[in-house]
Protein backbone atom coordinates (compact mmCIF):
# COMPACT_ATOMS: atom_id res chain seq x y z
CA UNK A 1 0.00 0.00 0.00
CA UNK A 2 1.03 3.49 -1.10
CA UNK A 3 1.29 6.23 1.45
CA UNK A 4 -1.52 8.44 1.78
CA UNK A 5 0.68 11.67 0.40
CA UNK A 6 1.58 9.47 -2.17
CA UNK A 7 -1.95 7.99 -3.06
CA UNK A 8 -2.97 11.97 -2.74
CA UNK A 9 -0.87 13.01 -5.33
CA UNK A 10 -1.61 10.38 -7.59
CA UNK A 11 -5.14 11.57 -7.64
CA UNK A 12 -4.05 15.07 -7.83
CA UNK A 13 -2.12 14.28 -10.85
CA UNK A 14 -5.18 12.17 -13.04
CA UNK A 15 -8.23 14.41 -11.93
CA UNK A 16 -8.45 16.18 -15.02
CA UNK A 17 -8.45 12.88 -17.08
CA UNK A 18 -10.20 10.15 -14.42
CA UNK A 19 -13.71 10.49 -16.05
CA UNK A 20 -12.33 10.04 -19.30
CA UNK A 21 -10.00 6.98 -18.79
CA UNK A 22 -12.80 5.73 -16.35
CA UNK A 23 -14.94 5.36 -19.28
CA UNK A 24 -12.24 4.14 -21.71
CA UNK A 25 -10.91 1.17 -19.25
CA UNK A 26 -13.86 0.14 -18.22
CA UNK A 27 -14.68 -0.11 -22.01
CA UNK A 28 -17.90 2.50 -20.72
CA UNK A 29 -19.44 -0.42 -18.71
CA UNK A 30 -18.76 1.59 -15.48
CA UNK A 31 -21.87 3.71 -15.75
CA UNK A 32 -24.33 0.21 -16.14
CA UNK A 33 -22.25 -0.93 -12.80
CA UNK A 34 -23.57 2.61 -11.19
CA UNK A 35 -27.17 1.96 -11.97
CA UNK A 36 -27.52 -1.89 -11.32
CA UNK A 37 -25.47 -0.42 -7.68
CA UNK A 38 -27.94 2.04 -7.17
CA UNK A 39 -31.09 -0.29 -8.35
CA UNK A 40 -30.22 -2.83 -5.65
CA UNK A 41 -29.59 -0.08 -3.25
CA UNK A 42 -33.05 1.31 -3.89
CA UNK A 43 -34.58 -2.34 -3.68
CA UNK A 44 -33.06 -2.65 -0.22
CA UNK A 45 -34.37 0.68 1.36
CA UNK A 46 -37.54 -0.05 -0.74
CA UNK A 47 -38.16 -3.00 2.08
CA UNK A 48 -37.54 -0.70 4.95
CA UNK A 49 -40.08 1.49 3.66
CA UNK A 50 -37.43 3.91 2.68
CA UNK A 51 -36.80 5.97 -0.67
CA UNK A 52 -33.53 7.95 -1.85
CA UNK A 53 -35.46 10.97 -1.98
CA UNK A 54 -34.67 13.22 1.14
CA UNK A 55 -32.22 10.32 3.19
CA UNK A 56 -29.17 12.29 4.04
CA UNK A 57 -26.53 10.32 2.32
CA UNK A 58 -23.22 10.46 2.34
CA UNK A 59 -20.60 9.69 -0.17
CA UNK A 60 -16.69 9.22 0.40
CA UNK A 61 -13.96 8.97 -1.97
CA UNK A 62 -16.41 10.76 -4.13
CA UNK A 63 -13.95 12.05 -6.88
CA UNK A 64 -15.24 13.79 -9.71
CA UNK A 65 -18.88 12.97 -8.29
CA UNK A 66 -20.08 10.44 -10.73
CA UNK A 67 -22.00 8.33 -8.07
CA UNK A 68 -22.49 11.55 -5.87
CA UNK A 69 -25.26 12.67 -8.97
CA UNK A 70 -26.76 9.49 -9.83
CA UNK A 71 -27.54 9.26 -5.54
CA UNK A 72 -28.29 13.28 -6.15
CA UNK A 73 -30.81 12.47 -9.31
CA UNK A 74 -32.82 10.13 -6.97
CA UNK A 75 -33.61 12.85 -4.75
CA UNK A 76 -31.28 12.04 -1.94
CA UNK A 77 -29.26 14.76 -0.10
CA UNK A 78 -25.96 13.73 -1.00
CA UNK A 79 -22.83 15.18 0.82
CA UNK A 80 -19.59 14.00 -1.44
CA UNK A 81 -16.23 13.90 0.52
CA UNK A 82 -12.63 13.35 -1.36
CA UNK A 83 -9.12 14.33 -0.17
CA UNK A 84 -8.01 15.33 -3.61
CA UNK A 85 -9.10 19.10 -3.83
CA UNK A 86 -8.42 18.56 -7.46
CA UNK A 87 -11.31 16.18 -7.87
CA UNK A 88 -13.46 17.93 -6.02
CA UNK A 89 -12.82 21.01 -7.95
CA UNK A 90 -14.08 19.09 -11.14
CA UNK A 91 -17.01 18.01 -9.28
CA UNK A 92 -18.21 20.98 -8.28
CA UNK A 93 -17.71 22.85 -11.19
CA UNK A 94 -20.15 20.05 -12.71
CA UNK A 95 -23.23 21.19 -10.03
CA UNK A 96 -26.45 23.00 -11.06
CA UNK A 97 -28.03 25.54 -8.91
CA UNK A 98 -31.02 23.15 -8.16
CA UNK A 99 -28.85 20.12 -6.60
CA UNK A 100 -29.00 18.77 -3.17
CA UNK A 101 -25.60 18.02 -3.58
CA UNK A 102 -22.45 20.11 -1.49
CA UNK A 103 -18.79 18.94 -1.85
CA UNK A 104 -16.04 19.18 0.89
CA UNK A 105 -12.24 17.65 1.27
CA UNK A 106 -12.01 15.34 3.81
CA UNK A 107 -10.24 12.13 5.48
CA UNK A 108 -12.12 8.82 5.06
CA UNK A 109 -10.27 7.40 8.23
CA UNK A 110 -11.60 10.27 10.34
CA UNK A 111 -14.53 11.73 8.71
CA UNK A 112 -15.49 15.26 9.93
CA UNK A 113 -19.09 14.40 11.19
CA UNK A 114 -20.53 13.73 14.33
CA UNK A 115 -22.10 10.09 15.57
CA UNK A 116 -25.26 9.13 13.67
CA UNK A 117 -25.89 12.02 11.16
CA UNK A 118 -26.24 9.59 8.17
CA UNK A 119 -29.30 7.49 6.46
CA UNK A 120 -27.06 6.40 3.62
CA UNK A 121 -22.90 5.96 3.22
CA UNK A 122 -21.35 4.69 -0.32
CA UNK A 123 -18.13 4.48 -1.36
CA UNK A 124 -17.15 3.98 -4.94
CA UNK A 125 -13.39 2.22 -5.78
CA UNK A 126 -12.12 4.21 -2.78
CA UNK A 127 -11.83 1.53 0.10
CA UNK A 128 -8.69 -0.08 -1.46
CA UNK A 129 -6.75 3.16 -1.71
CA UNK A 130 -7.57 4.30 2.02
CA UNK A 131 -4.38 3.44 4.12
CA UNK A 132 -6.17 1.36 6.53
CA UNK A 133 -9.92 0.58 5.28
CA UNK A 134 -10.92 -1.16 8.78
CA UNK A 135 -11.08 1.80 10.62
CA UNK A 136 -12.43 3.48 7.25
CA UNK A 137 -15.27 0.71 7.98
CA UNK A 138 -15.34 1.87 11.67
CA UNK A 139 -15.72 5.07 10.52
CA UNK A 140 -18.79 4.67 8.54
CA UNK A 141 -20.71 2.39 10.74
CA UNK A 142 -19.67 5.87 13.48
CA UNK A 143 -21.62 8.58 10.93
CA UNK A 144 -24.49 6.02 10.00
CA UNK A 145 -28.06 6.29 11.95
CA UNK A 146 -29.00 2.57 13.17
CA UNK A 147 -30.89 1.10 10.26
CA UNK A 148 -28.89 2.88 8.21
CA UNK A 149 -26.58 1.11 5.01
CA UNK A 150 -23.77 1.68 3.47
CA UNK A 151 -22.97 0.26 -0.16
CA UNK A 152 -19.52 -0.04 -0.89
CA UNK A 153 -18.39 -0.76 -4.53
CA UNK A 154 -14.79 -1.41 -6.13
CA UNK A 155 -12.33 -3.83 -7.92
CA UNK A 156 -12.50 -7.06 -7.29
CA UNK A 157 -11.39 -10.58 -8.08
CA UNK A 158 -13.01 -12.58 -10.76
CA UNK A 159 -13.81 -16.35 -9.31
CA UNK A 160 -13.83 -17.77 -13.26
CA UNK A 161 -10.39 -19.71 -13.68
CA UNK A 162 -10.76 -19.23 -17.55
CA UNK A 163 -12.01 -15.50 -17.13
CA UNK A 164 -9.45 -14.99 -14.14
CA UNK A 165 -6.19 -14.96 -16.55
CA UNK A 166 -7.61 -12.73 -19.14
CA UNK A 167 -9.17 -10.09 -16.59
CA UNK A 168 -5.70 -10.29 -14.83
CA UNK A 169 -3.64 -9.44 -18.16
CA UNK A 170 -6.11 -6.76 -19.02
CA UNK A 171 -5.49 -4.84 -15.35
CA UNK A 172 -1.75 -5.20 -15.50
CA UNK A 173 -0.61 -4.57 -18.61
CA UNK A 174 -3.28 -2.90 -21.00
CA UNK A 175 -5.03 -0.65 -18.66
CA UNK A 176 -1.27 1.30 -17.86
CA UNK A 177 -1.24 1.26 -22.11
CA UNK A 178 -4.50 2.73 -22.46
CA UNK A 179 -3.62 5.22 -19.44
CA UNK A 180 0.04 5.85 -21.22
CA UNK A 181 -1.83 6.38 -24.39
CA UNK A 182 -4.82 8.68 -23.64
CA UNK A 183 -3.49 10.26 -20.40
CA UNK A 184 0.15 10.07 -20.32
CA UNK A 185 -0.25 8.97 -16.82
CA UNK A 186 1.32 5.44 -17.29
CA UNK A 187 2.77 5.42 -13.68
CA UNK A 188 -0.39 6.50 -11.62
CA UNK A 189 -2.43 3.80 -13.50
CA UNK A 190 0.62 1.38 -12.21
CA UNK A 191 -0.27 1.91 -8.98
CA UNK A 192 -4.43 1.42 -9.23
CA UNK A 193 -3.52 -2.18 -10.86
CA UNK A 194 -1.45 -2.81 -7.94
CA UNK A 195 -3.73 -1.56 -5.07
CA UNK A 196 -6.82 -3.98 -7.02
CA UNK A 197 -4.10 -6.59 -7.32
CA UNK A 198 -3.90 -6.31 -3.18
CA UNK A 199 -7.73 -5.65 -2.66
CA UNK A 200 -9.33 -8.28 -0.12
CA UNK A 201 -11.46 -10.64 -2.14
CA UNK A 202 -15.18 -9.99 -2.08
CA UNK A 203 -15.73 -12.97 0.29
CA UNK A 204 -12.54 -11.51 2.35
CA UNK A 205 -13.99 -8.36 2.04
CA UNK A 206 -17.63 -9.32 3.16
CA UNK A 207 -16.22 -10.96 6.95
CA UNK A 208 -14.65 -7.50 7.40
CA UNK A 209 -17.78 -5.91 6.99
CA UNK A 210 -19.16 -8.01 9.81
CA UNK A 211 -16.02 -8.20 11.93
CA UNK A 212 -16.41 -4.26 12.14
CA UNK A 213 -20.17 -4.97 13.36
CA UNK A 214 -21.83 -4.54 9.95
CA UNK A 215 -25.29 -6.64 9.55
CA UNK A 216 -27.10 -8.46 6.54
CA UNK A 217 -23.64 -8.37 5.22
CA UNK A 218 -24.10 -9.64 1.36
CA UNK A 219 -21.97 -8.88 -2.07
CA UNK A 220 -22.60 -8.64 -5.56
CA UNK A 221 -20.65 -9.53 -8.79
CA UNK A 222 -20.59 -7.38 -12.03
CA UNK A 223 -18.82 -8.37 -15.13
CA UNK A 224 -18.02 -11.62 -14.22
CA UNK A 225 -16.61 -10.57 -10.96
CA UNK A 226 -14.33 -7.10 -12.13
CA UNK A 227 -16.51 -5.24 -10.12
CA UNK A 228 -18.13 -6.60 -6.33
CA UNK A 229 -20.70 -4.30 -4.54
CA UNK A 230 -20.89 -5.02 -1.34
CA UNK A 231 -24.21 -3.86 0.93
CA UNK A 232 -24.82 -4.39 4.82
CA UNK A 233 -26.48 -2.26 7.50
CA UNK A 234 -25.63 -0.93 10.65
CA UNK A 235 -28.43 -2.57 13.04
CA UNK A 236 -27.56 -1.21 16.65
CA UNK A 237 -25.92 2.12 17.76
Amino acid sequence: MASEEKVHEIFETIASDYDKMNTIISVGQHARWRKEVLCELQKNLAKEGKMLENLETLDLCCGTGDWTFDLASQGATVTGLDFSEKMLSVARSRVAENETIQFQQGDAMALPFSDGMFDVVTIAYGLRNVPDYRKTLEEIKRVLRPQGMVVSFDTSHPTNPLYRPVFEFYFKHVMPFLARLFSRHYTEYVYLHDSAASFPDAKSLQKDFEEVGFEDVYYHYYSGGAVAAHFAKRINL
